[in-house]
């Protein structure tokens, strides 16, 4: 631990949620019941207990330990056929869940008919907990008190490694989850999950790096955790000295946090909603060829680890592993009940509340955990290459000028670097990548085999991914 360090520490006492709390369970068992006595068509609640810890550092220091508990009832609400409201509520006792239980029973009624509402599942599904125990720490608990020096264990090592000044934040916890339907599925699970995002700096601005580390045990994480400190570190003072690059077509490296951003929103788009709104790249696609055949892709909702995998969707359908693309072909799309009867199809185990930023949300599919196959080339034989070539480690602001047609640009941050003679050579800075991502799926040239999870504020979907190298990219730079 540096010394000197201080921190702000705000003590909470550590709610056990390992089983969601009973008085939770009966108010959702409870609206199920009010709804079911308005004679509403349906009614569906998830109950969420949560226990979220922050830690966040900056100029070498931890600032701010902080805890806080959340407990949420979220409900879908169906009167005449296909009136559809969603609402969500922090609860109180049961006149509070009656009065808004009422208050959504109304709001539906005076919704018009939906489109995008055909059903849900009405059968009960057993949830087979031995296959999902691996995303609960047990030591949860006593890992609060641990945390703080794991953090200044990986503040410690991103300067050994090179940095001058270390900031970043922790984010760990755990969750508790109980679904009720009056279509018949009710289930309940739990689990923990850890998201570290830490970002070195040089004296110079522009000379910085970003490691990244996520999954489900945070007591089994520190290792991870460290390397991901020690990378940033590294990077950090790789960077020095940065040089502007020319613009041109390039290969590109994609390391897995710019590959998951970047090449990630391909699957994702496998859509039916995004399709029927006009904001999917597939619409018209399906059984095209997009990638090179060593590209596979799925949607799984049970991947061992997965921040997205949870044994049931929305409305209580088991998950399922869905192929999206294989051998680079596009084989499936991602489904719940009512884009399954739309498209002739069955659910894929995709429900969820899905919300556009603002406003009510709708019932529809989501995607859960993007799961890239892993390549089978090493790092250096990623750079092994004649071509002109640029690493990039981390991007920012990736803006669209056509979901369909996937033109877009984004701008590289943190450390880059030109390739040649199969090594890192010149840091370079100040450049956009400006293209179409469906040309960069075509033009997959290789795939790296280290795999890892990604999910930070630049991916929200957790996505399973290795290092990519795409061909012919075009590079922008600023004029004067």
């Amino acid at each position: 631990m540096l010394e000197g360090v201080q921190y702000v520490c705000e003590v909470l006492d550590w709610v056990k949620v390992n089983d969601m709390d009973d008085t939770l369970r009966s108010l959702v068992d409870y609206a199920i019941s009010v709804g079911q006595k308005q004679k509403v068509d349906l009614i569906l609640g998830l109950g969420s207990q949560s226990m979220n810890n922050q830690i966040r550092f900056s100029q070498n220091k931890i600032d701010i330990n902080k805890q806080w508990q959340s407990d949420l009832i979220e409900l879908l609400v169906v009167v005449e056929g296909n009136q559809v409201s969603i609402g969500s509520f922090s609860p109180r006792d049961e006149v509070y869940v009656k009065e808004r239980v009422h208050a959504q029973i109304k709001f539906a009624q005076n919704m018009t008919p939906s489109p995008f509402f055909m059903g849900v599942e009405s059968e009960k599904h057993e949830i087979d907990h031995s296959s999902y125990d691996n995303h609960f720490d047990s030591n949860i608990d006593e890992y609060r008190e641990k945390a703080p020096q794991v953090i200044n264990t990986c503040i410690d090592e991103a300067i050994n490694t090179g940095a001058k000044r270390v900031a970043g934040s922790f984010l760990f916890g755990k969750n508790s989850y109980y679904l009720s339907s009056s279509a018949g599925p009710t289930g309940s699970f739990k689990n923990t999950f850890y998201n570290l995002t830490v970002r070195a700096f040089q004296e110079e601005l522009d000379a910085s790096g970003q490691g990244l580390a996520c999954g489900r045990i945070p007591t089994s994480s520190e290792k991870d955790l460290v390397q991901a400190a020690a990378k940033a570190g590294q990077f950090s003072k790789s960077h020095k000295n940065a040089q502007q690059v020319k613009a041109g077509l390039y290969d590109i490296i994609m390391n897995p946090a710019v590959a998951a951003n970047i090449l990630g929103k391909i699957p994702q788009d496998a859509n039916p909603l995004a399709i029927l709104i006009g904001m999917s790249s597939l619409g018209d696609k399906m059984g095209e060829k997009l990638a090179p055949d060593f590209v596979n892709i799925e949607d799984n909702g049970m991947q061992p680890g997965g921040l997205a995998t949870t044994p049931i969707d929305i409305e209580g359908t088991s998950r399922y592993n869905t192929p999206i693309i294989h051998e680079g072909v596009l084989k499936s799309y991602i489904h719940n009940t009512t884009t399954g009867n739309m498209f002739q199809g069955e659910s894929t185990g995709n429900g969820a509340f899905v919300d556009f930023g603002i406003g009510s949300k709708i019932m529809a599919p989501a995607p859960t955990n993007t799961v890239f196959n892993n390549g089978d080339h090493s790092f250096d034989e990623l750079l092994d290459t004649s071509r002109k070539t640029i690493y990039v480690t981390c991007n920012w602001y990736t803006r669209f000028t056509s979901r369909i047609s996937t033109e877009y640009s984004t701008i590289p941050r943190d450390a880059a670097f030109l390739v040649e003679k199969g090594e890192l050579s010149t840091p370079l800075k100040n450049f956009r990548i400006s293209d179409k991502i469906l040309n960069h799926f075509a033009n997959i040239d290789a795939m790296g085999n280290d795999r890892v999870q990604v999910k930070w504020w630049e991916v929200s979907v957790p996505t399973w991914i290795p290092t990519i190298r795409v061909k012919d990219c075009r590079i922008t730079t600023a004029t004067q």
